[in-house]
């Protein structure tokens, strides 16, 4: 996430028209002359996978805000609810996270994000009850994506990210079924 800020600063602070340089003693700010609607924009993603023993369904939604250059960024959600077929549980998995994306060219982007999940997981009795319990779990995200916008004005679109959790432990009770994940997103 850090390597996504310096970037994006970077890029908000080049300026290479040697005709704008402007003195250190000028207090002259830049204000955002853009729209609202076109600094927030809406979005979410939806994921399903199965696994030998689960079935797991995933629904997130985002609020970002568009820095003028590069750099999108801000907070979401996601729920993911797992079934257990060897067990027989329904299992429900929610909590925040905040993102970070720096677009690269037209379509292609990085992205990194961190997600704190209330995690539960099914386990089994010494006298073979089944019971359910819960744990929380970090992730921390990186990766890259591809983005296609769609409509007239190019506000909304869909895009692909493949990501990196590196923070996955396969002892933890994550939902993830592998450090690698990929996403399929839309946005408004």
């Amino acid at each position: 996430m850090i390597l996504l800020f310096v970037v994006a600063i970077r890029a908000n602070c080049q300026n290479t028209n040697a005709d704008s340089i402007q003195s250190t003693t000028s207090t002259q700010e830049h204000k955002d002359q853009r729209p609202l609607k076109e600094q927030i924009s809406i979005g979410g993603s939806t994921g399903f996978w199965i696994q030998p023993k689960k079935t797991h369904l995933e629904v997130s939604v985002l609020l970002a805000y568009r820095f003028p250059k590069i750099l999108t960024m801000g907070p979401g959600y996601r729920y993911i609810y797992t079934r257990n077929r060897v067990y027989g549980k329904d299992l429900n998995s929610y909590g925040p996270n905040a993102f970070a994306r720096a677009q690269l060219t037209k379509r292609i982007y990085l992205w990194s994000e961190w997600e704190y999940l209330k995690t539960e997981y099914a386990v089994q009795l010494a006298n073979n009850e089944i019971t359910t319990k819960t744990d929380h779990v970090d992730s921390f995200f990186a990766g890259a994506g591809y983005i296609r916008k769609i409509g007239r004005k190019g506000r909304g679109g869909l895009s692909i990210q493949v990501l990196y959790n590196f923070l996955y432990n396969r002892e933890d009770n994550t939902p993830y079924y592998s450090p690698l994940i990929y996403r399929v997103g839309y946005f408004f």
